[in-house]
């Protein structure tokens, strides 16, 4: 992602956006082929993000194949047009979203149903904290899926973020865009107002 001036990172707004997010997409790629995707559920825990997937997942063959990955997580929030910032500019048209992209080293991966079964465990225990189910375990009531998947984990090396929350400007720009945004009313338009206005500096009373 292109480092702009207007959009200086945040680590501790990052890392609170993490923690929230529930997906990510892991990016990897074999020597001489082109890069492969996949959207998946997480687990970080400090440097380290453990994922799960299925064996035949392209992704995971180019994980095995390479061990330097990406692992972007991101949320799109809406598109505003130039017109909501300046008659003339069309330039001032743009996406409002959030992204970090963590470049890591793939240090473990596993197709034991055993490791599988504890990344799955804490996994349910993160997105489903005190919920009730059948013993993620091997045997006979998972066993079968156990063993069709993969865990992995990734030790982030460095990360790359970026929070595009209202156009480059002032804080009233970023407002009247939250404005017209609840004003057009589309799907996900309220949530981004709600996200710009979010990280707009408070008013000094």
């Amino acid at each position: 992602m292109f480092a702009s001036s207007n959009y200086p990172p945040d680590r501790a707004a990052a890392e609170r956006f993490v923690a929230e997010m529930r997906h990510g997409t892991l990016i990897a790629c074999t020597a001489e082929g082109y890069p492969q995707v996949s959207i998946l559920p997480f687990v970080k825990t400090d440097d380290l993000i453990e994922l799960h997937c299925v064996q035949a997942d392209p992704t995971f063959d180019a994980v095995r194949a390479n061990p330097r990955v990406t692992f972007f997580v991101s949320d799109f929030l809406a598109f505003s047009p130039h017109s909501w910032v300046s008659d003339q500019d069309a330039g001032r048209a743009t996406l409002h979203f959030r992204a970090v992209a963590f470049e890591c080293e793939v240090e473990r991966v596993s197709t034991d149903p055993n490791d599988v079964a504890g990344a799955l465990s804490r996994l349910l225990a993160r997105y489903e904290p005190g919920a009730s189910y059948e013993p993620m375990k091997m045997g006979e009531f998972y066993g079968p899926r156990l063993q069709r998947l993969a865990t992995m984990k990734l030790r982030i090396v460095r990360s790359h973020i970026k929070f595009k929350t209202g156009p480059a400007g002032t804080a009233e720009t970023k407002r009247r865009v939250a404005a017209k945004l609840r004003e057009r009313g589309q799907p996900g338009d309220l949530r981004a107002a709600e996200v710009i206005e979010s990280y707009v500096p408070e008013q000094p009373r």
